[in-house]
C-alpha cells in the first residue's frame, strides 16, 4: 500500500488482476458516490473533503508500478489506459455501479478512459484543467518546467499565492519520496488524446456525441492552459452540451490557492447538468 501518497487514513484493495490500489474514503454517510483519481492526495485532500460534504468520495491513487494488463504493441504499459481500467475495476470490485468522476489535470485521465470506454458508469464528468488536445501546442512552458527538475520554480508559476501554497506543495513532495512519477507522467499524464491513439477525428466525433455531461474548468493564468490555448478553446465548441468555465486570474494549482472554489465549481456543474431547463 502506498499510504504515503494519502494525507490521512488510507486503505488498499487487490484488484482481480493482482494489482494493489491505494485509496482514501471520505463522506461514508452519503449514498451518492464520487471518485477522484490523482497521483497523490495531499494538497488535493481539501477538495476531496469538500466533495465529501455531499458525496461518498473515493480518492484513488494512480499508480506507477505493479501488475499491468494494458499494453502497447511493444509490450510497454499504456499507463493512460491502465489508470482508467484501474478505476473501472476498482469501482466494480466495490460494487459501485455509477458515480460522478471528478478529476483535475492528470487526474482527468481515468475519467476520459471511462468517457470513451465505459460511459455507462458515469453520472457526469468534471474534467478540470485538462481536456483532449486536437490542435498543435501554442507553447511549451509547462513541459519545459517539468523537464527542468526545479520543483520550486515550477510550482511558483503554477500558484496564484506561492507564499502560502509553495511550502505545502514542497511538504507534499517530500512526503511522497522518490516515486513521485517518471517518464510515464510526461507520456500520459497530460495528454488524454493518447487514449484515442492520437486519432483526432475519433476524438472530435466522441466529443460531439458526448454520452455524459462534461464540465470543464480552467484558470486564465495557468501556464498549461495557455500552452494548449487553441485546443482548450475548441472544447466548448466540440463537446456536446458541455459546461465550460474559465476563472480569470486563477492558476494551475487551484486546489492550493482556493480549494473551496474548486468544490463549488464541481457542485455548480453537477447541479446544472441534471436540471431540465426549458
Amino acid at each position: 500500500m502506498e499510504a504515503n501518497k494519502i494525507k490521512g487514513p488510507a486503505k488498499s484493495i487487490i484488484l482481480p488482476n493482482g494489482a494493489e490500489i491505494t485509496y482514501a474514503e471520505r463522506g461514508e454517510q452519503h449514498e451518492e458516490v464520487a471518485i477522484c483519481g490523482a497521483f497523490y492526495h495531499h494538497t488535493f485532500m481539501p477538495v476531496v473533503e469538500g466533495l465529501a460534504q455531499r458525496y461518498h468520495v473515493y480518492a484513488v491513487v494512480m499508480r506507477f508500478d505493479g501488475v499491468t494488463d494494458q499494453k502497447n504493441s511493444d509490450g510497454t504499459t499504456h499507463w493512460g489506459n491502465q489508470w482508467g481500467k484501474d478505476v473501472h475495476d476498482f469501482a466494480q470490485a466495490l460494487g459501485i455501479r455509477k458515480f460522478h468522476y471528478i478529476g483535475k489535470c492528470h487526474g482527468t485521465i481515468p475519467g476520459w478512459y471511462l468517457f470513451k470506454n465505459h460511459p455507462e458508469m458515469l453520472i457526469d464528468f468534471c474534467s478540470f484543467f485538462l481536456g483532449p488536445h486536437t490542435r498543435p501546442a501554442n507553447s511549451n512552458e509547462w513541459a519545459s518546467l517539468l523537464q527542468g527538475h526545479d520543483t520550486s520554480a515550477m510550482m511558483r508559476v503554477a500558484l496564484r499565492k506561492p507564499e502560502t501554497g509553495l511550502p505545502k506543495k514542497m511538504e507534499e513532495m517530500a512526503s511522497i519520496g522518490p516515486n513521485a512519477g517518471g517518464p510515464e507522467v510526461m507520456t500520459y499524464g497530460g495528454y488524454p488524446e493518447q487514449l484515442w491513439g492520437g486519432d483526432l477525428e475519433a476524438i472530435e466525433r466522441d466529443l460531439r456525441n458526448a454520452p455524459v455531461p462534461v464540465g470543464y474548468l480552467f484558470g486564465s493564468i495557468d501556464p498549461l492552459f495557455k500552452d494548449h490555448l487553441d485546443s482548450n478553446m475548441r472544447l466548448w465548441e466540440l463537446t456536446r452540451g458541455c459546461h465550460f468555465t474559465i476563472l480569470q486570474g486563477e492558476c494551475h494549482l487551484m486546489e492550493l490557492d482556493c480549494p473551496e472554489r474548486v468544490v463549488d465549481e464541481a457542485f455548480t456543474f453537477i447541479d446544472q447538468a441534471h436540471k431540465d431547463y426549458e
